[in-house]
């Protein structure tokens, strides 16, 4: 999993091509610290790219994708956002929403 900033959010996931997880994610967010390790073992598993953008540090992009809530996963195929699901979810859950796009 790749923490990106503002300008490599917007090479890798806005101009990229494929599908790709984002995880809005924040240091201090105790869900997001349950959320990395089931997002750093998927990576492990799957095809697709899944990155991580810190809200505090990126708050530009964050804004952009009106992230109120973390974390955040944002799934974007082919630079276009095409779903968003809030709070943690298991390694499962995350499974079958992203084969929903594949």
């Amino acid at each position: 999993m790749q923490k990106l900033d503002t300008f490599e959010f917007r090479e890798k996931v806005e101009n990229g091509t494929g599908l790709c997880l984002v995880d809005f994610s924040a240091t201090w967010c105790g869900p997001c610290k349950m959320q990395a390790p089931i997002l750093e073992e998927l990576a492990g598993e799957v095809d697709y790219d899944i990155y991580t953008v810190d809200v505090d540090e990126s708050n530009e992009i964050a804004a952009q994708y009106n992230i109120n809530a973390v974390p955040s996963l944002l799934i974007f195929k082919d630079g276009v956002l095409k779903g968003n699901l809030i709070g943690f979810h298991p390694k499962e859950n995350l499974k079958e929403e992203m084969a929903k796009f594949i």
